[in-house]
């Protein structure tokens, strides 16, 4: 049985598909099951579409390119910037209760204090963490 592939983007057909069948008042679990998406999937692309105020007529009029950059999805270019990530602040901030790698990529990305994606920002936190992982020696003597 093939798998589908996880993070991939989904055709603009699919997205104007999902629009559509939410304009006509079907719910989100029978939406994700006629499109074969995830039913976070769908959800996702409505609460795009409705910070956008995008209607189904609206995106049937944009090109593909357009509808994609409409709903903000896409390839992003991870930007590189002048000051590097101070890695240093997030895992201090890491240690406090409910704090997540997930909640401080997003809080970063709202400042603006870096433009790439979380499975970019999660490994180049991984690489800084192996290169700064104290340990100390134990000798037994016994």
């Amino acid at each position: 049985m093939k798998r589908k592939q996880q993070g991939g983007l989904l055709p603009v057909a699919k997205f104007r598909e999902i629009l559509r069948l939410h304009e006509l008042g079907y719910s989100q679990c029978q939406i994700a099951q006629s499109c074969a998406v995830a039913r976070s999937t769908v959800q996702d692309y409505i609460r795009r579409a409705t910070a956008k105020n995008l209607s189904y007529d609206q995106l049937r009029q944009l090109s593909d390119s357009e509808a994609q950059a409409a709903l903000g999805k896409g390839r992003q270019k991870c930007e590189p910037r002048e000051e590097p990530i101070d890695f240093a602040a997030v895992d201090a901030q890491l240690q406090h209760k409910g704090i997540t790698l997930a909640l401080l990529w997003q809080e970063g990305l709202d400042k603006r204090q870096w433009n790439c994606s979380y499975a970019t920002f999660c490994r180049w936190y991984n690489q800084w963490r192996v290169r700064h992982q104290l340990s100390m020696r134990q000798v037994y003597k016994g």
